[in-house]
């Protein structure tokens, strides 16, 4: 495998939530690693906005950007006009000058352990994605049904011989691999391309590097050291209200508080909600809202 640097990757554009979620989850980097352990590390935001980083005081990351403007943004969503291809776009763009092993990670991820050995993994030639949802034909869910009855209409290819519908699904929202193995984002970004218009659906995208990895390794989940809340959106709200409360802190302090947002409440919250919810809630489609954070008194648990 090449070997070369150590390269972290967000795509973070458009609305502020989506900015201070990836935010959020560099502070979550910050409280595993010193300062002086980034030294082979590059970590690039693909943004519209780097201001909002490069505001932060004394922030320790080797922090990159690449500036998106509007005309980029609709050029790299295609003409299947598709946010997701944004992504592959993204990917390729930086792997066209990099050497070594770049883990991509969504903004709405909070790291939960050190990912040294993920880094060794990738430069021995493993694949990373963030966890296997289930075997399409197994059709766990509606969204797979659907994808399952279109691979089976639209079968295009096989691999290791199995029909893609007999693949696992995985979960698009880390993504590890060394740069010898960056041919699979041409694979990823035809196959979306090719595939999307057909089937007009957001995992298009995930399943296109399901079948690409799979078909070149193994595949190995990234969950046990990063947690991808992509079911959370209601984080968003409590992000807000952190990085308003906390304006103006340094990096190091932000690091630090960033301790309290406590993410596995959170979710141990919403689904303790939906499980009791009641029939007449129910039908009302009443939803799980964040309860308000007292800042100053949580500051008081550290």
């Amino acid at each position: 495998m090449d070997q070369g640097t150590n390269y972290i990757v967000y795509l973070s554009y458009g609305n502020e939530g989506i900015l201070q979620e990836c935010a959020y989850s560099l502070l979550s980097l910050s409280r595993l690693y010193a300062a002086e352990e980034w030294a082979n590390t590059e970590i690039w935001i693909y943004t519209d906005n780097p201001s909002l980083f490069t505001s932060f005081k004394d922030c320790p990351l080797p922090l990159h950007y690449r500036t998106l403007d509007k005309e980029t943004i609709k050029l790299w969503r295609g003409t299947i006009d598709f946010a997701h291809r944004v992504k592959i776009e993204a990917l390729r763009d930086l792997v066209k000058d990099k050497t070594g092993n770049i883990l991509y990670v969504d903004t709405d991820s909070v790291y939960t352990h050190r990912i040294d050995k993920v880094w060794e993994k990738i430069q021995s030639g493993r694949l990373y994605m963030h966890v296997m949802e289930g075997i399409v034909s197994d059709q766990g869910n509606l969204v797979l049904q659907k994808l399952d009855r279109h691979l089976r209409k639209n079968a295009v290819k096989k691999v290791n011989g199995k029909p893609l519908h007999n693949l696992a699904m995985w979960n698009a929202g880390v993504l590890g691999f060394n740069t010898a193995h960056k041919h699979l984002l041409d694979e990823v970004l035809a196959f979306t391309d090719s595939q999307y218009p057909l089937f007009p659906k957001h995992v298009v995208e995930q399943f296109a590097f399901s079948v690409y990895f799979q078909e070149t390794a193994p595949v190995l989940a990234a969950a046990s050291y990063i947690v991808h809340y992509w079911h959370l959106k209601e984080m968003r709200a409590v992000l807000a209200s952190f990085f308003a409360h906390f304006r103006g802190c340094t990096w190091s302090e932000l690091t630090t508080y960033s301790q309290l947002i406590q993410m596995h409440v959170q979710m141990q919250e919403k689904a303790s909600f939906f499980h009791n919810r009641g029939v007449w809630a129910a039908l009302q489609k009443k939803k799980w809202l964040p309860l308000q954070h007292n800042w100053d008194e949580l500051k008081k648990q550290l």
